[in-house]
């Protein structure tokens, strides 16, 4: 059995822990030589370092209750709503981030009753600021003294299945391409067919959108390593280049050296006319552009 297939009936098997199966992924990632992936598997089963680095799956869209008190020890519980304070504090206040192992996940799908994450006592003061400018609702006569959000033990489930399902996507799309992919000595990704399906499985992760920058000052957000392709293929996909053009931006890249640098410029200069559609506001010209000093970090140049 191939570990591509060990991982398929993994994904479907209860029996089979989380963990356990994402550790299946590590070791088909390391010898496909796919980092993202090896990354993202890290992060799942040892937690993510930071918001800015979770996938939009674990970022949660929750209800907040809060706990007002007034004149002579009253107290009384409201769901609490956004109103019009200000974007990134409503990003803050009303979505839970959970950066949790997956183990940790599990068993917080397991405790009774539904899991609860308390307000910083600061966004409980910043609130009550915002109920007295009439930017947010609240209670006459009354303060906010206490909130939380509430995290169903379904929507952690959710997050549970999303990796699951992360992983029994990576083993189907690998062994459509190619069924030694994972093996000892088989595919990895410098072939281009391989890099190509990384790229897309990287892509569905991350949840990049197409992000076009212009402009002298324009930076990408992800980081091309020499000999990376899937790297590179990820960087393309934040410049807005759409998957046809990422298979053939592949092809271009890993084709034999005397042949490389004309199938390059064949392939920049196909992105420059417009030959490829552009997920963003943007002319084909600019992203070849940014393109350019993009693949030639890649080759090394």
């Amino acid at each position: 059995m191939t570990v591509l297939q060990d991982i398929i009936d993994a994904s479907t098997d209860d029996a089979v822990s989380t963990s356990n199966l994402l550790r299946k992924v590590q070791i088909a990632a390391h010898r496909l030589g796919a980092e993202q992936i090896s990354t993202w598997v890290s992060h799942e089963l040892k937690g993510y370092p930071s918001v800015d680095s979770l996938p939009t799956y674990r970022v949660l869209s929750t209800p907040v209750i809060g706990t007002w008190a007034g004149y002579g020890g009253s107290r009384a519980t409201l769901a609490l709503g956004a109103g019009n304070i200000p974007e990134e504090a409503a990003d803050v206040l009303f979505h839970t981030h959970l950066s949790d192992s997956i183990a940790a996940l599990e068993e917080l799908a397991q405790i009774k009753g539904d899991p609860v994450v308390s307000w910083d006592p600061t966004h409980v003061v910043r609130y009550n600021g915002w109920v007295e400018q009439g930017l947010a609702p609240g209670m006459e006569m009354m303060n906010l003294v206490a909130a939380n959000r509430m995290v169903t033990k379904g929507a952690i489930r959710g997050i549970i299945d999303s990796a699951r399902n992360t992983a029994l996507d990576f083993a189907l799309q690998l062994q459509s391409t190619d069924p030694d992919a994972g093996t000892v000595g088989g595919p990895t990704v410098k072939d281009a067919p391989i890099a190509a399906t990384i790229y897309n499985i990287t892509n569905n992760i991350t949840g990049h959108g197409t992000n076009i920058a212009a402009g002298n000052e324009s930076r990408q957000h992800s980081k091309v390593v020499v000999n990376d392709l899937t790297s590179l293929l990820v960087a393309a996909k934040e410049l807005g280049l759409d998957d046809t053009a990422a298979t053939e931006l592949a092809a271009a890249v890993v084709a034999p050296e005397a042949e490389r640098p004309h199938k390059v410029a064949a392939f920049l200069a196909k992105v420059g006319e417009g030959a490829f559609a552009i997920g963003a506001s943007a002319t084909g010209q600019l992203v070849a552009d940014q393109l350019t000093p993009l693949i030639n970090t890649y080759l090394g140049n």
